[in-house]
């Protein structure tokens, strides 16, 4: 009796057993047969995108395509894709996704500039500005050397503060390795400036030698003023002056006509403003 009880409660437990497993196997096989056939809301371009191009609401439209089929940085609302720019030319039909479409910080140098800026580009020497450790997106000074001309040696002065780097030499992007070691010594920077500071920059360009100070990006742009630059620079005599000057008498000969006498003077740069100071008679300097 003990026997066929044991043979019996042995059969009940395998039959529980097997009736368990077979649900669990229907469940798992219902739920993937429900998984490939779930869809995914995606946006699809409805014409040609070309690359840069701003992209409308009408270039695109919303649709459902079965989750297997989609990628998985598909773009799934049309606020991430209108006013975003095509990187690459995105085809009729096609899905929008993160790698083909981007903000203007990710395209060419023209779209990053903020309206009513300019992009000016500068040479610099790659060991002595921060031994090229300046990268696009940082904060710059700028700081103006006259040239020597006699003793005392001129005063270096920081013309322009706060200037956004738009790009080093060829390169738009921070770069995601350490880059390779440049042998030239030398490289230009782009910075982004407003219409006076590129007049101002292009004509300190000229004139001085040009170093960049990097900034820490938590320091306020307005934390410190800039400062006057004075370097000397001679002006011609106007041409009133020259008709004025008496003609020289025909009878004395002299080996060669005297030069009209060169003014010296001072160039100021202060901020946005640039001036110009000639000497007085006296010694002083005379203010135009």
């Amino acid at each position: 009796m003990n026997t066929r009880r044991t043979t019996l409660l042995i059969a009940l437990v395998l039959a529980v057993g097997t009736g368990l497993l077979t649900l669990n196997y229907v469940r798992s096989v219902q739920q993937s047969a429900g998984g490939a056939s779930q869809s995914r809301a995606v946006m699809v371009a409805v014409q040609n995108i070309p690359a840069r191009a701003p992209i409308t609401a009408a270039m695109v439209r919303r649709e459902m395509r079965p989750a297997s089929a989609v990628d998985p940085d598909a773009v799934a609302e049309e606020s991430q894709a209108v006013g975003a720019l095509a990187l690459i030319t995105i085809p009729a039909g096609s899905t929008l996704t993160a790698s083909k479409i981007g903000r203007p910080a990710n395209a060419a140098l023209p779209v990053r500039l903020t309206p009513g800026m300019r992009a000016l580009t500068i040479a610099v020497d790659r060991v002595k500005d921060v031994a090229g450790m300046i990268q696009p997106g940082d904060r710059v000074d700028v700081i103006a050397i006259p040239p020597r001309s006699g003793n005392p040696p001129p005063a270096a002065a920081t013309i322009l503060r706060g200037l956004r780097v738009l790009a080093i030499g060829a390169q738009l992007e921070y770069p995601s390795a350490t880059p390779a070691p440049s042998e030239e010594s030398s490289t230009t920077v782009t910075l982004e400036v407003t219409p006076k500071q590129a007049d101002l920059l292009a004509m300190a360009d000229v004139n001085t030698t040009l170093r960049l100070s990097l900034r820490s990006p938590r320091e306020p742009v307005a934390s410190l003023d800039t400062e006057p630059l004075q370097f000397a620079v001679a002006q011609a005599p106007s041409a009133a002056t020259v008709a004025a000057a008496p003609a020289a008498r025909a009878a004395d000969p002299k080996p060669a006509a005297a030069r009209p006498r060169v003014r010296p003077g001072v160039t100021i740069i202060d901020g946005d403003r640039v001036t110009f100071s000639t000497a007085s008679a006296s010694g002083g300097v005379a203010q135009p």
